[in-house]
């Protein structure tokens, strides 16, 4: 069962506001969380947190928002 700690995660990645950003979310946090905690173990959630704040950083509205925020000024 997914937290909402989880979800809103998947949601900030993935870009708000638009249909295809969280379902772009869940798939860049699953397979995240997947690959590493294979690797790492139990850190996987720290790292999960840095990789959030890394990313949030130069994309403020998700991956698929400032994807079509770059599309509509071409």
């Amino acid at each position: 069962m997914l937290s909402a700690r989880t979800v809103v995660l998947m949601t900030l990645v993935g870009g708000l506001g638009t249909v295809l950003g969280p379902v772009a979310g869940v798939g860049v946090i699953v397979t995240l969380e997947d690959r590493l905690a294979d690797k790492v173990g139990s850190p996987v959630t720290v790292i999960m947190g840095a990789i959030f704040v890394v990313c949030a950083l130069p994309f403020h509205r998700g991956i698929v928002g400032e994807l079509v925020a770059r599309r509509g000024r071409s």
